[in-house]
């Protein structure tokens, strides 16, 4: 999926922002904080980065990529949390909080309701459903800013990311060779997604964060 333009500058990160921190965990027990991406992750993102694999990297960034560029860690850490927002998942066990997953979206210029969306989770973590709890509190973030539908770009031969997006309502038609464009509805109330099995993990995911409305406006504990 291709990511947001690194020439982009963004304004500098409010404080409400700064302040969630959510204590949640996988689905198989393991203990996360979860909270908006900041400035200071810029070498957690580098770190993380180098926790994927090839075949991830290739995933992701359709291309083969061996780094982030400095250019292009100052545009993934430094965002207005408005247009371009995203959630990270943090290990509280481990010296230094090491990344776990990454999840953001980027308004897409022309259409102001539909963002581009992306979800990374470190190869060692994967099939713990964090990128389900990232997507669900990305979700939030984009209501709570007037975005009703996630456009993703995803390369054909990624049929577990297809077939995630499909369960989540989403329609898929070929953009450009083997990529493929997925656009996504983001539902007011979760319940109203499909009962699909990545629907119903969505839902319970939803239930243990915090509702609409209330996520980059308080402090939490």
């Amino acid at each position: 999926m291709p990511g947001p333009d690194p020439g982009r500058r963004t304004p500098a990160v409010p404080e409400p922002s700064r302040s969630v921190i959510l204590e949640v965990e996988a689905r198989d027990g393991t203990p996360m904080l979860v909270r908006p991406i900041l400035p200071d992750d810029a070498d957690r993102l580098r770190a993380g980065f180098h926790e994927l694999s090839d075949e991830s990297r290739y995933l992701r960034f359709m291309a083969p990529l061996a780094e982030l560029s400095d250019e292009q860690v100052q545009h993934l850490t430094e965002i207005d949390y408005h247009d371009h927002m995203a959630w990270v998942a943090l290990d509280p066990t481990r010296p230094g909080q090491p990344g776990l997953g990454v999840a953001r979206y980027v308004r897409v210029a022309d259409e102001p309701t539909v963002a581009e969306a992306a979800i990374t989770v470190v190869d060692s973590h994967h099939g713990r459903g964090i990128g389900t709890i990232l997507l669900a509190m990305l979700a939030l973030s984009a209501r709570e800013n007037g975005i009703t539908t996630f456009r993703a770009f995803v390369l054909e031969e990624n049929l577990t990311v297809l077939e995630i997006l499909r369960e989540m309502g989403g329609s898929v038609e070929q953009f450009d060779g083997s990529v493929m464009k997925v656009d996504v509805p983001i539902p007011e109330d979760p319940d109203d997604l499909p009962d699909t099995p990545t629907g119903r993990v969505f839902r319970a995911a939803a239930r243990r964060l915090i509702p609409p409305g209330s996520i980059l406006y308080r402090h939490l504990p």
